[in-house]
């Protein structure tokens, strides 16, 4: 097991008795109950445990979860009594999964799509928020959290109302937006800049898109609905993941998406993570970014001409030339993102993304040192 930035699953952090959900982590003694979550008081040590929280369900006396965590985090009880650090105030991203329900069956989905009807995953993690209580950006992912419909717009209500202060970063298809009716109502709630949506195009190749993201029709319902979301005012994101299938046309797309949406805040160029169904098609979906260096060059130009910054994901910087470097960002969620042995004495190590935990195997390309 690789070491990652941050540890977020702790193993047998509960004598039992707790429910499956989320709770709200205290290492301070609170003094009143909370009207989102229970809460749970941490402690280091049992010399550290002076007599009972009234405000608190239950206890947990583990020193790793004690110094991983920040007073008011948000874990997660697995049904298999391990505890997730979900909402951390010492991450660099934190994101709630909404759902596991989606409408396309993408080739390198990361989370493999489930039928069963899950909405309570949305309510608490309206719950969650609101209990967190924290001025930052909070990823929403699914699934596709927009197949909830008029429910997710309360959703985003809801978190409005009771955590104010909060952003809301959503990854969606975009397919919904193909109406009109309901990518107005989204639109609605953008108006204070605090909600964008992150919606990639793969391709300007229907068939391509469509192959990549596992769904006929897919392309014409994102495109339409990108149009429809530029139009409405809706901040989007433009997300590419480059493929065997995709990559020699990566600069087009981008300027296609400047000419043609609006409301486009930044296009992000994501390289491929290695996990989920991704890794199940690894070879017939990576290709190495040495194989489209000229592409993101021409990305970087129309994307400067059009007035939309592309941004590089997911890239160790020895992966890329240097003249691109200053368009890659450290973008791998600390809970699984680490720096192999050979990053050691790098001297760019500071300002690296470094790799995915699981980038291991047939799936890990090798960092080449910068010295």
């Amino acid at each position: 097991m690789v070491d990652v930035v941050r540890k977020d699953i702790f193993k047998g952090a509960s004598d039992g008795g707790h429910p499956v959900g989320y709770v709200l982590l205290r290492k301070c003694a609170p003094d009143e109950r909370n009207d989102y979550l229970e809460q749970v008081r941490v402690f280091s040590g049992v010399d550290d445990m002076r007599g009972w929280d009234d405000y608190c369900s239950w206890r947990i006396v583990d020193k790793q979860v004690f110094d991983a965590i920040e007073d008011g985090d948000v874990g997660f009880y697995t049904r298999n009594g391990a505890l997730r650090v979900l909402l951390s105030r010492k991450a660099n991203h934190n994101t709630l999964l909404v759902t596991e329900r989606c409408d396309n069956l993408c080739l390198f989905c990361s989370q493999p799509p489930k039928k069963e009807e899950d909405d309570w995953l949305l309510v608490q993690s309206a719950l969650a928020i609101a209990a967190f209580q924290a001025p930052m950006l909070i990823g929403i992912s699914g699934g596709e959290p927009l197949l909830y419909g008029q429910r997710f717009v309360k959703f985003i209500d809801s978190v409005s109302e009771l955590s104010p202060a909060t952003s809301l970063h959503v990854l969606t298809n975009g397919r919904a937006f193909s109406d009109k009716d309901y990518a107005s109502e989204v639109a609605k709630r953008c108006a204070d800049g605090k909600i964008c949506f992150g919606i990639p195009l793969y391709s300007l190749n229907s068939d391509i898109h469509d192959h990549l993201v596992g769904s006929e029709g897919a392309f014409h319902e994102t495109v339409k609905g990108l149009i429809n979301a530029g139009n409405l005012g809706v901040p989007v994101e433009l997300r590419i993941i480059p493929t065997k299938k995709n990559f020699s046309e990566l600069s087009s797309v981008v300027e296609f998406a400047c000419r043609v949406f609006s409301s486009v805040s930044q296009i992000s160029i994501m390289n491929l993570e290695p996990t989920g169904w991704a890794k199940l098609n690894w070879g017939t979906l990576y290709v190495s970014p040495e194989s489209y260096s000229s592409e993101l060059r021409k990305c970087i130009v129309n994307g400067d001409k059009g007035g939309v910054p592309i941004v590089l994901y997911n890239y160790p910087l020895c992966h890329l030339d240097e003249g691109l470097r200053g368009r890659a960002v450290k973008s791998i969620s600390d809970w699984k993102n680490y720096y192999p042995e050979e990053c050691g004495d790098c001297s760019l190590k500071k300002q690296c993304g470094g790799f995915f935990s699981s980038s291991k195997g047939r799936t890990h390309h090798k960092p080449r040192k910068i010295l």
